[in-house]
């Protein structure tokens, strides 16, 4: 007697475990890590997931999203913008200022290309990011270790 057809599923890793998902399924969840440290209220570290769009390269996508981010929030600032590697995959960071109800926040954007998909590593302070803050997540980004993408 045949076996049924059953598709082929590909494990998910969670922090608490895994799922087998099949691999029509891709994973747009959003990671958000806040500090629990006194002092640091409003300050967070958020991974989100974006597919590249069709035709595009990563440093198009980086582009575009620089772009995007300076015409949306109010009160855009930049800071400064630089490619580098994480994980051995090529990187881009953008780090800038805007008004969030007129109250400053600060964010460093790290975009991570990732086979067709891009991952968006985003700090964020209120206020300003001190120059040991941004020693430790330039730090913490460095710590990073991806599998290969699918």
């Amino acid at each position: 007697m045949p076996k049924p057809l059953q598709p082929e599923l590909n494990m998910y890793q969670l922090q608490e475990g895994t799922l087998a998902l099949p691999p029509e399924w891709h994973d747009k969840t959003m990671n958000v890590f806040v500090s629990s440290a006194t002092g640091t209220e409003g300050v967070s570290f958020v991974i989100t997931r974006e597919d590249l769009p069709w035709g595009m390269q990563f440093h198009e996508y980086t582009a575009n999203e620089v772009r995007k981010v300076a015409k949306q929030v109010p009160g855009y600032e930049a800071e400064g913008s630089e490619d580098g590697q994480a994980s051995g995959r090529a990187a881009h960071t953008h780090e800038f200022r805007w008004l969030n109800n007129g109250k400053p926040i600060h964010q460093l954007m790290t975009m991570v290309e990732y086979g067709r998909r891009v991952l968006i590593l985003t700090f964020t302070a209120p206020g300003s990011i001190s120059a040991t803050q941004r020693e430790q997540l330039q730090a913490l980004i460095q710590t990073l270790s991806l599998n290969e993408p699918n």
